[in-house]
């Protein structure tokens, strides 16, 4: 999902996070526009570069969806990480990291975000 309305909190992540909103977030700022919010302040952490550049910061994340079983949420991590500059190369280096200490359980979880993601890069 792409941001719509360059107002709000929701719409202002959509923007950093290079014009993606994920639905979870979109779904979260219909049902609870207050929590959306918290979510924000959060988030911020993995929007900005510190001593670990943003770009590293949603590969960790790619790799903790992926280690925790969340399918839904590898397609919107590794986008965004896409967003911030990380290369088909990374995003798959991530995932032989998480099969290497996870399984190949972890391919599976991964394989239908990445090939979304990839897909869509090609076209």
């Amino acid at each position: 999902m792409t941001c719509k309305n360059p107002d709000g909190v929701a719409d202002k992540m959509c923007k950093d996070m290079g014009g993606f909103m994920p639905g979870t977030l979109k779904t979260i700022k219909e049902l609870d526009p207050d929590f959306i919010e918290l979510i924000d302040m959060m988030d911020g952490y993995c929007l900005t570069d510190g001593e670990i550049d943003k770009k590293t910061k949603r590969l960790i994340a790619l790799a903790c969806v992926i280690m925790h079983g969340c399918q839904s949420c590898v397609y919107s991590q590794a986008k965004v990480a896409k967003n911030f500059g990380a290369s088909k190369k990374e995003i798959l280096e991530v995932i032989k990291v998480c099969v290497l200490t996870g399984g190949v359980p972890s391919w599976a979880i991964a394989k239908e975000g990445i090939s979304r993601l990839f897909n869509e890069w090609d076209a």
